[in-house]
């Protein structure tokens, strides 16, 4: 006599889903702007960096040169994807999610 086996389908997250933000800030200046992080991201990176005076629309102001925070981003798990501009630079940065 035969019998049915079980079939478990397991759904996986789909590949290919990602989270960008942007850092926008000149080399030689000792601050920032990062847009479209989350609150927690903000959170962690207010631990390293203090919150600059300026306030943005979608943005945070911080008082790190822009190479200190893309460099923190890689740590919470962000990469350069492009860049642009010349004096002042836009980096865009994307993680898996």
């Amino acid at each position: 006599m035969e019998t049915k086996s079980e079939t478990k389908i397991i759904l996986s997250p789909p590949e290919g889903v990602y989270m960008y933000v942007a850092v926008k800030g000149m080399l030689n200046n000792r601050d920032c702007i990062v847009f479209g992080l989350s609150e927690d991201e903000i959170s962690a990176l207010l631990v390293r960096y203090p919150r600059g005076s300026i306030e943005y629309t979608n943005g945070t102001n911080l008082l790190a040169g822009p190479i200190a925070v893309v460099n923190s981003l890689a740590q919470l798990g962000y990469r350069v994807i492009a860049s642009t501009g010349e004096t002042e630079i836009t980096w865009t940065l994307q993680r898996e999610i």
